[in-house]
């Protein structure tokens, strides 16, 4: 035995040591050690220029690196990373960053692909359904399914699938039956669904439709709803989107051929000229969108009439059907605009969010599950699961049931890599989920369901916790973010909200640059506008006067305005040359005026005095001084870190990373 030993422990020391000389620690701050990778993990993905490991993008680098790891140091100093808000925070993203690692990606782009494919094209097909609960007992099962089967032989024997639909099927809507009004007759679509594309229906159902030749006849496919059998009636390119119009002639249970004579004459009227929004707003019943010129909105093959939605298939935009019947009455189609399925590139975003919501998306997670109970050693008794069910009372079926002491609930239940989850546990699973049983439920069947539900999501929470151990990468990425979410607290706190709420200090920084945001050569300028000539002929006489009697612009206005509508404006400015183009024209001399007339627009300017460049106000730049007051917060903040924290760079570590 210590002669097999000893080999061991050397070939994981010299493990160990290759391992440390392939990745050596480039720079220690206190006691924690960062390699050479992580720095290069941090530079490349920062590098968005591309620029060369040279000696200086390096070294500037590095210091950058050193300032981000200090400022991390001190929010952990700080305790930042114990508050409930970052651990809130953190988990939200780790959620998200978790989700392609707990999700067969293969499955899913399948499960994509085939969608896109099945989008291409619209199915019709009848069905026959025989219900059955998805928690039934197995002889209840047995039993549906063998009716199926006896129904399906009829059919296959020659039988008329509609009439045995009518006959047979437990959907409601094969048979005719009475309106909500109590009066009128809704009548039976004698199990034809119509048409539909992917996504509308059942997958289970969906999938066998899909693989199916037009006239086929399926074997019993469960669903959910029971057992069904299909009969695929129509293939057809899928229609798309479509827009269309119509005109709706409700058929008179008294008088069917006034119904028939009403929607020809309106036929008639549109192949004689008339416009078809007209002839809609005269003649349609219905009358939500007759007042639109009978415009619906834009519709898909799916839960359309199929005699309204066929003749559209092969309609061009503009084009108009003849009559058509349908169980709604008479119709007169218009098609309005047509938009084709698009793309998979132009579909994936679409499909991928609606597959995310269809039970399909269940495939993709039952394999991940099925290969980490392979790669985790789960297992379960199920003698123990059983156990449960004595425990059972019918206060579950008004999920009001409560879990009774009891020793059978201490037994392990199932194992996870060694870790055992007793039948307690998943007591207090099913007591949550009590509410999905029916009376006619079979309570094992039930309790079967649920401990599928159970182990699927004990088995993921398990892979959960052990992603930062598994990947690398998800490890680093975590690292990233908890980084990141404490440094823009500490940035903030010392920076950002510090140099927006420091007014004081704002200011006091502003004193000490405030010759870097100076104003050019300035005139300070009078603009008057007069009303017509003659008062801008008076306003000049004036202004020659001004210098020698002391006129300021306010006296000026008040001695040309002698009447309650004013007859002169002003206003006074500090401008800059290029600001004023008036003011621009004139020689910026002090008293010297020019008067300009444009379209009719009586301008005069008047210099007031020539201004030397001067310092802006903080409130005009205080957006570029507060940028200002941030960086030097941050540079007085980090260079109190480097006095606060020890470090220390690994310089032959750094100088191979840009040595050749």
């Amino acid at each position: 035995m210590k002669k097999l030993g000893f080999p061991l422990i050397a070939s994981l020391f010299f493990s160990l040591f290759v391992s440390g000389q392939n990745d050596p620690v480039l720079l220690t701050i206190e006691n924690e050690k960062i390699t050479k990778s992580e720095f290069l993990a941090v530079y490349n993905k920062n590098n968005v220029k591309e620029e060369p490991l040279t000696e200086k993008n390096v070294n500037d680098y590095m210091e950058l690196f050193i300032n981000y790891k200090l400022k991390v140091k001190e929010a952990e100093a700080l305790g930042l990373d114990t508050s409930s808000a970052f651990k809130n925070e953190l988990a939200g993203y780790r959620k998200q960053l978790a989700q392609p690692y707990l999700s067969n990606r293969e499955v899913t782009d399948q499960l994509l692909q085939e969608a896109y494919d099945r989008s291409l094209w619209d199915l019709r097909a009848s069905h026959i359904l025989i219900r059955v609960s998805p928690n039934a007992s197995p002889a209840d099962t047995l039993a549906a399914y063998k009716k199926a089967m006896d129904i399906r032989k009829k059919i296959a024997s020659g039988a008329s699938f509609e009439d045995i639909a009518v006959r047979y099927s437990e959907d409601e809507s094969v048979k005719d039956r009475t309106g909500k009004d109590g009066k009128s007759t809704i009548k039976g679509n004698r199990g034809d669904l119509g048409f539909f594309s992917v996504l509308n229906l059942y997958y289970e159902f969906e999938t066998t439709a899909y693989n199916m030749k037009v006239g086929e006849l399926s074997m019993p496919v469960r669903t959910p709803l029971g057992y069904h059998i299909i009969k695929v009636t129509d293939r057809r390119p899928a229609i798309g989107k479509v827009q269309a119009a119509h005109i709706l002639i409700r058929v008179s249970d008294t008088n069917p051929d006034s119904s028939k004579a009403r929607i020809e004459e309106a036929y008639n009227k549109i192949m004689t000229g008339a416009s078809f929004e007209d002839v809609a707003k005269e003649y349609s019943d219905d009358k939500g969108s007759a007042v639109k010129g009978g415009v619906l909105p834009w519709f898909g093959s799916f839960r359309i009439s199929p005699d309204f939605v066929l003749p559209l298939y092969d309609m061009k935009p503009g084009e108009t059907t003849q009559p058509i019947r349908t169980e709604y009455g008479w119709h007169i189609i218009k098609l309005l605009d047509h938009k084709p399925v698009g793309t998979f590139e132009e579909s994936k975003s679409d499909l991928k969010m609606r597959i995310g919501r269809d039970k399909r998306s269940f495939i993709a997670r039952d394999k991940l599950v099925a290969r980490l109970k392979d790669e985790y050693h789960f297992s379960y008794d199920e003698k123990t699961l059983k156990e449960i069910l004595p425990l059972l009372t019918d206060s579950i079926y008004s999920a009001n049931w409560q879990i009774p002491e009891s020793a059978s609930l201490q037994k392990t239940l199932c194992t996870i890599a060694g870790e055992n989850y007793t039948l307690g546990d998943f007591a207090t699973y099913l007591q949550k989920r009590q509410s999905q049983i029916k009376k006619e439920d079979d309570r094992l069947t039930f309790v079967k369901f649920v401990f599928g539900q159970y182990s699927e999501d004990k088995i993921v929470e398990y892979e959960n916790g052990k992603l930062e151990e598994k990947y690398p990468e998800f490890k680093a990425l975590m690292k990233e973010y908890r980084d990141g979410i404490l440094l823009f607290d500490l940035m903030d706190k010392n920076v950002w909200s510090k140099a927006v709420k420091d007014t004081s200090g704002l200011q006091a920084f502003y004193e000490t640059i405030k010759t870097n945001y100076q104003y050019g050569p300035r005139a300070e300028a009078c603009l008057f506008t007069c009303t017509n000539d003659a008062v801008s002929a008076k306003l000049q006489k004036l202004l020659k006067k001004a210098p020698k009697k002391g006129y300021t612009p306010e006296t000026i206005a008040s001695m040309l305005n002698t009447d309650t509508i004013l007859s002169v404006t002003y206003q006074v400015i500090k401008v800059e040359k290029g600001v004023n183009a008036w003011v621009d024209q004139t020689t910026w001399v002090k008293n010297q005026y020019t008067a300009y007339n444009k379209d009719n627009q009586f301008t005069t300017v008047w210099i007031l005095s020539s201004l030397s460049p001067e310092p802006k106000p903080l409130q005009e730049v205080k957006g570029l001084v507060t940028a200002e007051y941030q960086n030097y917060l941050e540079q007085k903040w980090v260079k109190a870190l480097r006095s606060k924290y020890s470090y220390k760079v690994n310089e032959d570590v750094l100088k191979s990373i840009y040595s050749k």
